[in-house]
């Protein structure tokens, strides 16, 4: 008998087992449980902890494999995490819990690393150590990069079939699994402890600060909402001396990212960061979000009412509902809420054609994209106040908020990443002066975590985003 959490504790079917599986739930997925062990089954329950010990660190050793299976495979020997990787192409990550395409668990431990270094560190020093990137294309460890979820053709944007001509459609409506949907893909209700957490939100306070200008401000803090990064990013990239030219969405998006303990939920996240700029520039039907920015509960509950009035309901089919799960989502769930609120919106997905790879597509998207809100013809940074863009690549989603052309031609996307907050040294810089003095080697430093490069990119087939 297996635990319906699906958190990998089994017990083996018999007279005790319904007594073993309640026991279980009740010490492990119930808070606040007043639930005690009967003195005859105290050896169970020793047993039972041991048990959960070790399914637990069966996982968190998991990453460490991925490392190692990417030495293997440099010198052409076949491993077993090649073969799983055709199912689910992810690996956990020990550091934050969050599971990783593997083609970029490197990047995703370097930037861990980088976080992780101390304010005051050398440039380019960390505490941690440092992952092979690999080669343009060619990922350590091979697994699915493509998006197996198309959002439905409709004729809500009639660029989009254009868009869309070299993506290979898919079926839709057929039940998905793990490697579309995470590793809870098959999930009723998620433990009762992260649903509580949910419920309550995240902490709320408020504190007194001297603003730029030397005015006492209130401030509304929440620890997983970062406001006004996107100046503090625009003179990054004016402190940048290979840069020629970058463009940067309305400064009014905040960087929401991930709380502890709250995995699976980067879908979420993003629409948060859209739904900010959209309260800030009071966009079509932002106030059907509210004054703040609603949580994970309340988006999977709009969500779930845009399926009931058939918008993207293909969807509820593929996933077999979300509400109260940890499942992931996608560009579907994100168009399903525009639709259903009259937002205008448009899908663009890209993949590989002869003459042009699915990154570089999307790098001439996104340059297009910015390039008609620019309006200081001979600033390096050009501030417009183009809406974010929703990013999704092969079981990821990120917030596009920027674009970058180096002077060596090369290119990328600045983004914000709902798998790590800002470091504590680029929080600082926001109650700083914007004349203050950053050093170039700092600066770089600080964007290495907000940019998405060519080398980055080039590791997927398939990409798609929403605007």
């Amino acid at each position: 008998m297996d635990c319906p959490f699906l958190c990998g504790f089994h017990t083996p079917n018999g007279d005790e087992a319904e007594y073993q599986i309640t026991a279980h739930i009740e010490l492990q997925h119930t808070l606040d449980s007043e639930f005690t062990v009967e003195d005859q089954d105290l050896n169970f329950a020793l047993v039972l902890q041991r048990q959960e010990e070790q399914v637990l660190a069966n996982t968190r050793n998991r990453s460490t494999s991925i490392n190692f299976n990417a030495e293997q495979s440099q010198t052409g020997k076949k491993t077993t995490a090649d073969s799983a990787d055709d199912e689910f192409p992810y690996a956990e990550c020990a550091e934050c819990e969050d599971f990783v395409h593997v083609v970029e668990f490197n990047e995703h431990m370097n930037a861990h690393s980088s976080l992780n270094s101390s304010s005051d560190a050398a440039p380019g020093t960390s505490t941690g150590p440092e992952y092979n990137h690999g080669s343009i294309g060619q990922p350590l460890v091979q697994g699915s990069t493509k998006i197996s979820r198309h959002v439905d053709q409709g004729p809500r944007s009639p660029d989009k079939r254009a868009a869309r001509s070299s993506v290979e459609e898919t079926p839709r409506g057929r039940r998905l699994g793990k490697r579309e949907l995470g590793p809870y893909a098959f999930e009723k209700r998620m433990p009762e402890y992260m649903l509580k957490r949910l419920r309550i939100g995240e902490p709320v306070r408020r504190a007194n600060r001297i603003g730029r200008k030397g005015q006492l401000c209130v401030e509304r803090i929440v620890d997983n909402e970062v406001p006004g990064l996107i100046p503090v990013i625009a003179r990054l990239c004016e402190t940048s001396a290979g840069l020629r030219r970058a463009y940067l969405c309305h400064p009014s998006v905040q960087h929401v990212f991930k709380a502890p303990k709250q995995t699976h939920f980067c879908g979420y996240r993003n629409i948060q960061m859209l739904v900010s700029y959209m309260q800030a520039v009071q966009a079509t039907n932002h106030d059907c979000f509210g004054k703040q920015i609603p949580g994970v509960l309340r988006l999977q509950e709009m969500i779930e009412e845009a399926w009931d009035t058939s918008a993207c309901s293909l969807a509820r089919q593929e996933t077999g509902g979300i509400l109260n799960t940890r499942k992931w989502i996608g560009t579907p769930e994100v168009a399903s809420i525009c639709e259903h609120l009259n937002i205008p919106h448009s899908v663009h997905a890209f993949s590989h054609t002869r003459s042009k790879r699915a990154h570089e597509q999307l790098l001439d998207f996104a340059e297009t994209y910015f390039l008609p809100g620019a309006t200081e013809e001979r600033s390096k940074v050009q501030k417009t106040c183009r809406a974010p863009i929703y990013f999704q690549q092969p079981g990821h989603s990120m917030t596009v908020v920027g674009f970058e052309r180096s002077n060596n031609g090369s290119r990328s996307l600045l983004v914000f990443d709902p798998s790590f907050g800002p470091s504590n040294q680029l929080r600082d810089l926001l109650t700083k002066s914007l004349n203050a003095v950053i050093a170039e080697s700092v600066a770089s430093r600080l964007l290495s975590n907000y940019r998405r490069s060519t080398t980055q990119l080039a590791k997927y087939d398939e990409f798609e985003v929403l605007t």
